[in-house]
């Protein structure tokens, strides 16, 4: 009998729809005034943020450090370069850069530090052999192959060039055999256990010419052997005997047994004060990486041609190497090391404006070294420069600039919510905060607090943004740069007149803007956040209210309802008793 109409014939569901669409209508209302309260609770939120940016503005306008910001130039950067700092000293120098400064480094010794290449001396006719080419201890690895030694007679300049093949597995005195057939007089080649060194001999009236670009072996470089002068014998650059960076530690060809003292197999040692660890199974390419890794402040390499390890420091100047094995370890002892010898770098030498010779421990001339407050001069050449410190007004001028354009923000805002439209109609279309008299009164109160001061300005240059060639028109309550060549003037000349209107303490504009602006729009007490929660509130009320009204309008159509299905019900009945009488009564319709 829910069903509309069935028994009636009358679509009552139709009518209690529409009279209950009648009786929401207020709701209508009701909803139209949140709707405003919203629009108005967002506006409120925008003034809001945009002043909070303004203070935000005139805060930074306040910071004394602003005003005290220098860039530095030089005349020719690549004598030297100049950092200034803020409340650097301000004016023109000359910088003669007299000497560079130079690290210091640390030479390793060079003598009995290595073992020689060979226990004893070899030639083609000691009994002594050496090892073999491929086991030898030389700095790189042996490649074999052919080697070409030349003879040039000195009188007829013919050379006579002979091709010798040199194998892995030819021993030391095999290979001195070699060269002696190459050469032509028995014992032509030899190597002294003494020296550590191979010596040929050419013939006399001869010369030697070594190597040639089609040789296959490094021979002549395992060697260290070159093309003497004319006459003169070819004679091993320096040591065969060589460090190998790839080798571990224990493989190195030391006269000093290497010992750890921390353990069995580890030591350790300092370098100015900082400690290096090392292994028996370090490879000393990875020592000297600790080396360089670590805050020691060196540079640490190895000098193939002189077989050493040399430490650099990583800064310029004339200083020392500090160097200490540690606990009973001895890697600075047995690698030379200690015992080895400083070459000393050099301080940096300068003068000022003529006047005498100072110095630097590096090539970077603080204020302390030079008396020049705040400055940093990095010198890179020896010359003479000429370096200027002024004041940097770009982020004053970029401050003023982003307070105007915030004020301008504002101001724009506030007229958009205030201001009341009329159409082509007549049709007048007010702002959502066209009658608030708070908010239409705030674009007034702020452009009087940017209006030349008439007493009171902590500068006596400066009254107001007009000084500084911003103003507003009379229909408007935004500002403009009417003239750029004020402000530029004023940051120029007058800067601290501009500091004093904007950074005074209490009667700068940065105070007396956020005197103006922070009780509007503090979070807890501020006018604008506690006129937006009172309008959530009020919202929030309208909400119980058409909550309350939705209520009567869901009761009223239940009653309705019940009442048409009770007559539904009824007619229902009424249809089935006639239907029952026609029957009885042989009445047909």
């Amino acid at each position: 009998m829910s069903i509309s109409g069935l028994a009636s014939g009358f679509d009552w569901k139709s009518v209690v729809d529409q009279l209950t669409a009648v009786e929401r209508t207020p709701q209508a209302t009701v909803r139209t005034e949140q709707a405003t309260l919203s629009r108005r609770r967002d506006a409120l939120g925008q003034i809001a943020t945009q002043l909070t940016d303004l203070q935000t503005k005139a805060t930074a306008l306040g910071d004394a450090t602003l005003y005290t910001r220098r860039s530095g130039g030089s005349s020719d950067s690549s004598v030297a370069t100049v950092s200034a700092a803020d409340g650097a000293v301000t004016g023109t120098n000359t910088i003669s850069v007299l000497t560079l400064a130079t690290p210091s480094s640390w030479l390793g010794a060079t003598s009995g530090v290595i073992s020689p290449l060979n226990s004893a001396s070899v030639d083609a006719n000691t009994a002594a052999t050496g090892s073999t080419m491929a086991s030898a201890g030389w700095g790189a690895t042996f490649t074999a192959g052919t080697v070409t030694v030349g003879v040039k007679d000195n009188t007829t300049g013919t050379v006579t060039n002979r091709q010798i093949t040199v194998a892995a597995t030819d021993t030391l005195k095999e290979v001195l055999s070699k060269l002696d057939t190459a050469i032509g007089p028995a014992l032509s080649a030899k190597y002294s256990n003494a020296t550590d060194q191979v010596t040929l001999t050419p013939p006399a009236g001869s010369s030697l010419i070594l190597g040639a670009s089609s040789d296959t072996s490094n021979l002549l470089s395992c060697l260290k052997l070159f093309t003497p002068a004319a006459g003169a014998n070819a004679v091993s650059a320096s040591k065969l005997g060589s460090l190998r960076l790839s080798s571990t530690l224990t493989a190195q060809p030391l006269t000093t047994a290497l010992t750890y003292g921390v353990s069995a197999t580890t030591g350790r040692f300092s370098i100015n004060g900082v400690s290096i660890d090392y292994s028996s199974t370090s490879t000393l390419s990875s020592v000297l990486n600790s080396i360089n890794d670590s805050a020691a402040g060196v540079q640490a390499s190895f000098d193939s041609s002189q077989n050493r390890i040399v430490l650099k420091n990583k800064e310029p100047g004339n200083r020392g190497v500090v160097l200490s094995d540690t606990a009973g370890s001895n890697f600075l002892t047995a690698f030379g090391l200690i015992g080895g010898t400083l070459n000393s770098g050099t301080d940096l030498e300068y003068s000022i404006n003529g006047g005498s010779t100072l110095k630097a421990r590096s090539n970077t001339i603080t204020d302390a070294d030079s008396g020049l407050t705040g400055l940093t001069i990095t010198a890179a050449k020896v010359g003479t420069t000429t370096i200027t410190s002024a004041n940097d007004t770009g982020a004053a001028k970029s401050a003023i600039d982003a307070l105007v354009s915030s004020v301008n923000r504002v101001q724009s805002l506030i007229a958009s919510l205030t201001v009341s439209n009329r159409d082509a109609a007549g049709k007048i279309t007010a702002g959502v905060l066209a009658y608030d008299q708070t908010i239409f009164h705030l674009g007034s109160s702020l452009r009087s607090l940017l209006a030349p001061q008439l007493s009171g300005s902590p500068s006596s240059t400066i009254r107001g943004l007009s000084d500084l060639g911003y103003s507003t028109s009379g229909y408007s309550n935004e500002m403009t740069a009417t003239n750029a060549a004020s402000l530029t003037g004023a940051l120029s000349s007058q800067l601290s007149e501009v500091q004093k209107f904007f950074a005074t303490t209490t009667t700068g504009l940065s105070a007396k803007l956020t005197t103006f602006i922070k009780p509007m729009v503090d979070e807890i007490s501020g006018t604008l956040p506690q006129r937006q929660k009172g309008l959530t509130e009020q919202s929030a009320r309208l909400d119980d209210q058409l909550a309350a009204m939705e209520r009567r309008v869901v009761a009223n159509r239940e009653r309705l309802l019940a009442g048409f299905r009770a007559m539904e019900a009824a007619q229902a009945k009424s249809n089935s008793q006639i239907q029952f009488l026609n029957q009885k009564l042989g009445i047909t319709s």
